[in-house]
């Protein structure tokens, strides 16, 4: 029985290199987790249960990895994890990128108006220390059939219901709800007509859009633009900040129609 028990130990499969997945990672916030499987195979690239892989970080501050596998991100950077058997070993590049959340202007919005009536989405991406970060976003709309949403965060209505638009890095997320309101604007009015802001300050402006019958859809989207840049921006939210004394008009539209206000900046 021992002759035949190390016969078949001789005989069997050797292990000739290791396998892991995912390879390589990307790992999107700080304190996140992902996981690497590790798994040794031989020369046909057959699993062999030969034993368990040795896990280590060439950067612990920007990567820890565990016995089984199992990656922590502890800052932005790159690392190599490499998995180790005896003599054979395998490396995983590891990329931490520091984004925390996302925000996009405004929190919610209603669109109003005929069916492709578009309002342009502003977002701000934020890293761990609530910096502002740049990174490309991916957009998605909940329902198609309500609202579709561009690559650079433009939604177009289609038909009426709600929809939630969700901008991502990673599987980090932001979203807004649109209520989609489908019919024909007559008239626009933005409020208040005259503000009064200082520097670094900010002022809302609400837009009420009415129909044919002189019905109020208070509170509706719009694409908002100021005539100075250098003396106030406005979001797509309708926030407008004071940059430089001055004075700009602040020009709200929503399918066609449009309607000003004036901002004093001291």
């Amino acid at each position: 029985m021992l002759l035949l028990g190390a016969w078949a130990a001789a005989c069997s499969p050797k292990p000739t290199a290791i396998e892991v997945t995912p390879r390589p990672v990307t790992i999107f916030g700080l304190e996140r987790v992902q996981r690497l499987t590790g798994s040794l195979v031989d020369k046909k690239g057959r699993p062999v249960q030969a034993g368990s892989l040795n896990w280590s970080s060439s950067k612990p501050d920007v990567v820890t990895v565990d016995g089984s596998g199992k990656l922590l991100s502890k800052g932005e950077g790159r690392a190599v994890v490499t998995a180790t058997f005896q003599k054979l070993s395998v490396q995983v590049p590891v990329e931490v990128v520091d984004v925390k959340s996302i925000e996009i202007a405004p929190a919610s919005a209603r669109v109003v108006g005929p069916a492709g009536t578009m309002v342009k989405l502003s977002t701000t991406v934020k890293n761990s220390k609530g910096k502002p970060v740049s990174f490309p976003l991916v957009w998605t709309s909940s329902r198609p059939q309500i609202a579709t949403v561009s690559s650079d965060g433009q939604v177009s209505s289609v038909g009426p219901g709600t929809a939630t638009i969700l901008a991502r890095v990673g599987d980090v997320q932001g979203a807004t709800e649109v209520v989609v309101t489908i019919g024909e604007i007559t008239r626009l009015e933005i409020q208040p007509k005259t503000a009064l802001v200082r520097v670094g300050d900010s002022q809302r402006f609400v837009v009420t859009a009415y129909g044919p019958d002189g019905r109020a859809y208070e509170g509706s989207a719009a694409v908002f633009q100021s005539s100075d840049q250098s003396v106030a921006g406005v979001d797509a939210g309708g926030v407008a900040s004071g940059i430089a004394p001055g004075t700009a008009t602040i020009r709200a539209t929503v399918a066609g129609s449009s309607s000003e206000a004036t901002l004093l900046v001291n």
